[in-house]
């Protein structure tokens, strides 16, 4: 057998000149090279260099069949039989049954029918990325066109049955008799039934007249035309499909509809808008951008003209869809910036996250609870450096902040309050050593070397279209006013919104005299502080006896200062019970760290020393005609607070650990550390140059983790002081003083316990993240965003209990609140997700909601229902999986919205 397989190779190798064939590999034919000369004489070079010729295979085909090779010398023809194969270049074939033909030069391949009847061996048909498999295949590798009957193709996330498929040389292809589906099934679910079509590999499809057929049952769904964009690289320009819906402000509408430009591979920008039946539109600009290890961000525009009518305005009674009681026809318009760098070291850092624009825009626009409940949205552009080599750092800030929404008294929208800072300017100094400042000697240890310094200035220039009311409390005031006042934002009123501005620099010193061990185990660490502010604006006070009111005059520039000094000393205590009776219990250690601190701080109160306030006359006592006097403050900012401070502080952090065996039944199990207590901290102070009530209130707070499920976190405050018989003040007499042992008097207290019973989760002491992606987009409360049906089952609950400590005129109280939210996985298609929440004290459900996800394999469903609250409703929507047909849906919902 094998001499009879070497003559045919040679047979073969003689015969087939023009595509020589050796072995398994078809080549080129070449020429016979000339005898060498034994004299190398090197031809003169021409300018022209003639491309040696080429037959009409291109490269080199690799072909393998595991039954048999046949092999017709006189026709030029070779037959695989049996999982044959072939490799031509970028071209893949394989089939039960391969014929090359190198006459035609053509390759045909089919099935084969086994003992049973049965066809096997599926011809697939490789050429790129692309893949086709269909019942047979011919393919000229010369003109690179073929044709392919009943024959299965992927276009990106797409799949083409089609009867006959035709393969130019350009690697299109043009189906007769198509479906086009995204089902990977070979009957599929649903498929757009198209009778011609031709496909672009790495572009796009594009069809006839075709409609679409669900379940074998067609539909009069469709259009004369389609286009199917399949990029390569999964982005690429195209429409998008508007929403429609039902809302009780608005009416019916079509929402989100558009275009989507890819500009390129770092921008891609949407263009929606959306239209009302009950009048008005929207119109949204969003651009994402992004730069590989640079920055990423996205700007968004958005424009909006909502309509109400004004006689439901003023008859709520001619309104039939409860509209009565919404703005009034208004135009808004809002943006949202964020700009995300990639930190790099010895690089600058500009960030931004803006949010600006019509102060009724969120309320009119409900997406999320978060953007309808915010009373204000900020604004921040930042540059940031850290200077090379040195303790220096600079910062620059622009930022915004404007109120979101309201309604005035008689119903009307409130005005748009805005706030500036333009700009905020900081300059840091990180700790540094004075000893290596103004010494280039090297340290040797001296106790005076650990001295440092720190240093930072912040400058701001704050303005506001809203005019504070020149009032003093309840003091009378010459040209007062009683309300703010606030004025439109345009160019007119530049010089009025600069002249509204107010301009403070704010200088910081902090001196570290070092840390020195004290007998052996008490670290102490004396501290200096200096800081200083200049104001642009000095106030002084004057009692107009005419008018019997304060008259305010505004002096130009003012500045105020504050120092103080202090001193810690800490130290840390462990003790550790051993256990050598208990079979899991080894040891209980117990890391307790106490710390005494004390600071000093003048009476920057004193008048007559530092003059930050001033004592003047502002009213005259009608019944005995005398003088009152009042001391005010003379700067409108950071200004010291009054009173000589000596205070010691007293704090002790706790912390309890357990150590057990591993329940491992190895001789080897390791022991593991449980945490019983995370901390546990009390702290209070006491002022030694108060003249009463010294002693601060304690505070005792306390968070831990328990059996891996449970997170405990407990804040409470104690007074230690009693009350009046009138219970209205604090008296200087302590509670241990009174009748009954009692330490403190407890004010407030808050626990909060929350349970996590996810299994997965209990395998680890570490708290689960809150930031896990749920069910829902907040964009649209009602989608579905992310479902995760590796998970079986979800269960959080939190209890909240806040106790407020009470006085014979005021009862204590007690506010209780419990929630609870997950999922739950009935079978390997269905999805629950639940989230409730009751409120003990009002007796009532705060919030609910439901979810139900169905996995249709290749489409999906999802219901949604709100019953209560701000958005009660429901949404239904039955939906293509796919991407690429994500708007192929049907979608029925309703929503409430509430403007106040």
């Amino acid at each position: 057998m094998r001499y009879i397989l070497i003559f045919l190779l040679l047979v073969q190798l003689v015969v087939l000149s023009a595509p020589s064939a050796l072995g398994q590999r078809v080549r080129r034919p070449t020429t016979t090279a000339a005898p060498k000369d034994t004299v190398n004489i090197s031809p003169p070079q021409d300018s022209l260099v003639t491309k040696a010729p080429q037959g009409d295979i291109e490269t080199t085909i690799n072909y393998s069949a595991k039954d048999s090779i046949l092999f017709e010398v006189d026709r030029k023809v070779v037959h695989l039989y049996g999982d044959a194969k072939i490799d031509y270049g970028t071209m893949e074939l394989a089939a039960a049954y391969i014929k090359i033909d190198y006459d035609l030069n053509t390759l045909t391949a089919t099935t084969l029918t086994d003992s049973t009847g049965q066809e096997t061996g599926t011809p697939v048909f490789k050429d790129g990325a692309e893949s086709y498999a269909a019942k047979r295949i011919a393919y000229n590798y010369k003109t690179k066109r073929g044709q392919i009957a009943e024959v299965v193709t992927q276009q990106g996330e797409g799949y083409i049955h089609s009867e006959v498929v035709k393969k130019n040389e350009h690697n299109e292809i043009f189906g007769l008799h198509n479906k086009y589906t995204t089902c990977n099934l070979e009957h599929p679910h649903f498929y757009i039934s198209a009778g011609k079509i031709k496909a672009i590999p790495n572009d796009k499809i594009m069809s006839g007249p075709f409609n679409l057929v669900i379940a074998d049952i067609p539909t009069p769904l469709g259009f004369l035309f389609g286009l199917f964009p399949t990029p390569k690289n999964k982005r690429s320009s195209g429409v998008i499909m508007p929403t429609f819906g039902e809302s009780r402000a608005r009416g019916f509408y079509l929402s989100n509809g558009g275009y989507y430009l890819a500009l390129n591979d770092y921008i891609g920008t949407r263009i929606t808008g959306d239209i009302y039946s009950l009048g008005g539109y929207k119109v949204t600009v969003d651009n994402t951008y992004i730069k590989r290890y640079s920055y990423r961000g996205n700007f968004n525009f958005s424009y909006d003209y909502f309509v109400n009518d004004e006689a439901d305005l003023g008859n709520p009674d001619r309104s039939t869809n409860s509209r009565a009681g919404l703005p009034p026809s208004q135009r808004t318009a809002f943006i949202t910036w964020s700009h995300n760098p990639v930190q790099k070291p010895g690089r600058g850092r500009f960030s931004a996250n803006v949010r600006a624009g019509s102060s009724q825009h969120n309320r009119v626009n409900y997406n999320s609870p978060n953007n309808y409940l915010a009373p204000t949205f900020n604004s921040t552009i930042t540059y940031q450096k850290n200077i090379q080599n040195s303790p220096f750092s600079y910062t620059a800030t622009l930022s915004q902040g404007q109120n979101n929404g309201g309604f005035t008294e008689d119903g009307k929208p409130a005005p748009t309050t805005m706030r500036f800072t333009l700009p905020d300017l900081s300059f840091a100094m990180t700790q540094t050593s004075l000893y290596e400042l103004f010494s280039k000697n090297v340290p040797t240890g001296k106790w005076y070397e650990n001295f440092s310094v720190g240093y930072n200035v912040r400058v701001r220039n704050e303005v506001s279209n809203q005019v504070t009311a020149r009032r003093l409390g309840n003091l009378p005031v010459v040209g007062g006013t009683d309300r703010d006042t606030t004025f439109a934002l345009n160019f007119d009123n530049l010089g009025k919104l600069w002249q509204n501005g107010r301009k403070s620099a704010d200088h910081n010193f902090t001196f570290n005299l070092g840390n020195y061990k004290v007998l052996r185990f008490f670290n102490l660490t004396p501290t200096v502080n200096y800081r200083e502010s200049w104001f642009d604006k000095k106030l002084t006070y004057t009692f107009d006896e005419e008018q019997q009111a304060v008259r305010i005059d505004t002096a130009g520039f003012g500045r105020v200062y504050e120092y103080g000094a202090g001193a810690s000393l800490n130290t840390t205590v462990y003790g550790t019970v051993q256990f050598p009776k208990s079979k899991r219990v080894e040891a209980i250690r117990h890391t307790m760290t106490p710390s005494v601190s004390y600071g000093y701080r003048p009476n920057f109160g004193d008048e007559s020393r530092f003059g930050f306030n001033q004592t003047t006359q502002v009213a005259i006592d009608s019944l005995t005609n005398q003088p009152i006097f009042q001391t005010l403050p003379r700067f409108n900012g950071n200004v010291p607070s009054g009173g000589l401070a000596s205070n010691i502080s007293m704090q002790i952090n706790n912390r309890v650990e357990m150590k057990v065996r591993s329940r491992s039944d190895s001789t080897e199990a390791k022991s593991e550390k449980v945490s019983l207590i995370d901390n546990l901290n009390i702290g209070a102070s006491y002022n030694l140059a108060a003249d009463s009530l010294r002693l601060s209130n304690i505070n005792i707070n306390m968070n831990t983790r328990l059996f891996k499920v449970f997170d405990v976190s407990l804040t409470s405050n104690f007074d230690p002081y009693q009350l009046s018989p009138d219970g209205n003040r604090r008296i200087d007499r302590y509670m241990v003083e009174a009748p009954g042992f009692k330490l403190a008097r407890l004010t407030n207290a808050n626990l909060s316990v929350r349970a996590n019973f996810n299994p997965e989760a209990r395998s680890t002491n570490t708290p689960p993240p809150s930031n896990l992606p749920g069910m829902l987009n907040p964009n649209d409360q009602f989608l579905p965003d992310y479902v995760d049906f590796n998970i079986p089952w979800t269960l959080n609950v939190d209890y909240t209990i806040y106790y407020t400590g009470g006085t014979p005129q005021n009862p204590s109280a007690i506010t209780q609140n419990i929630g609870m939210q997950g999922t739950l996985n009935l079978t390997e298609k269905w999805k629950f997700g639940y989230m409730a929440g009751y409120d003990f004290t009002n007796q009532n459900i705060s919030n609910a909601r439901l979810d139900i996800y169905r996995d249709l394999h290749c489409w999906e469903m999802s219901i949604g229902w709100n019953p209560f609250g701000l958005m009660r409703g429901y949404n239904v929507t039955i939906n293509a999986r796919s991407a690429l047909l994500r708007d192929l849906r049907l979608t029925r919902n309703r929503s409430g919205m509430n403007f106040r």
